[in-house]
């Protein structure tokens, strides 16, 4: 169980041309939380369900992803979800999901926009990997922040955040940074940069909502070094 008891149901956005390590990276570090606390216990501290427009999806054009759920029946009971997981892909597949008519950005729009689940209780997280930036940042959900993205998308991601008119954010080169509140005042944002940073942010993930000597012991099993900068 967690630090604080509490059990985290995660949704992981998935759409065709979706880099592989950037949304299967997450899965396969809070999936070991479960399975290494108490491999005999079936409750698992992080549920993780795929979520694309299509009950299948080509990931990078080589790896065919079954989902869990439909984005359109995700978004009638979104309300269930502590935290979103979006990746990120290359960007001439990104640039029609950006639009207003977007499925997914409209997933990632609605998210930010949901209340805590209690009064008092800890904000849901959304948290990007690479690129996954340029949704939250065509939601508006970047403005006043600071964030980050691959290191060749920096530039683009300001861009796509003037374009809709928010407040600026701080866009740094970092493995990962946690922004903080959204502006918007109900989601926490964290934002990992080229896809091998979604392990060094989802082990940060770890370590604040469970424990460092959890975080600690995944990166020793995974033999995973974190380059989390001091």
């Amino acid at each position: 169980m967690s630090a604080t008891g509490k059990r985290y149901n995660v949704a992981i956005l998935v759409f065709n041309g979706v880099d592989i390590l950037d949304f299967a990276g997450p899965i396969e570090i809070f999936s070991h939380v479960s399975l290494n606390k108490n491999p005999d216990n079936p409750d698992r501290i992080y549920k993780c369900l795929t979520v694309g427009r299509s009950r299948t999806i080509r990931a990078a054009d080589s790896l065919t992803v079954a989902t869990d759920l439909l984005i359109q029946d995700a978004l009638l009971d979104l309300d269930q979800f502590d935290m979103l997981v979006v990746p990120g892909g290359p960007p001439a597949v990104l640039a029609p999901l950006l639009t207003a008519d977007s499925l997914e950005l409209e997933l990632v729009t609605a998210f930010a926009k949901l209340e805590p689940k209690s009064l008092g209780s800890e904000p849901r997280t959304i948290f990007s990997i690479c690129v996954g930036a340029f949704f939250l940042g065509a939601a508006g959900i970047l403005g006043g922040l600071k964030v980050t993205t691959h290191h060749r998308a920096l530039e683009r991601l300001g861009q796509i955040c003037r374009g809709v008119g928010s407040e600026p954010a701080s866009i740094i080169e970092k493995r990962f940074v946690d922004g903080g509140l959204s502006k918007l005042g109900r989601v926490s944002v964290i934002t990992a940069g080229g896809i091998s940073s979604g392990l060094d942010a989802s082990l940060y993930i770890v370590s604040r909502q469970v424990s460092k000597d959890m975080a600690d012991f995944i990166s020793r099993v995974m033999e995973y070094e974190s380059r989390v900068e001091k």
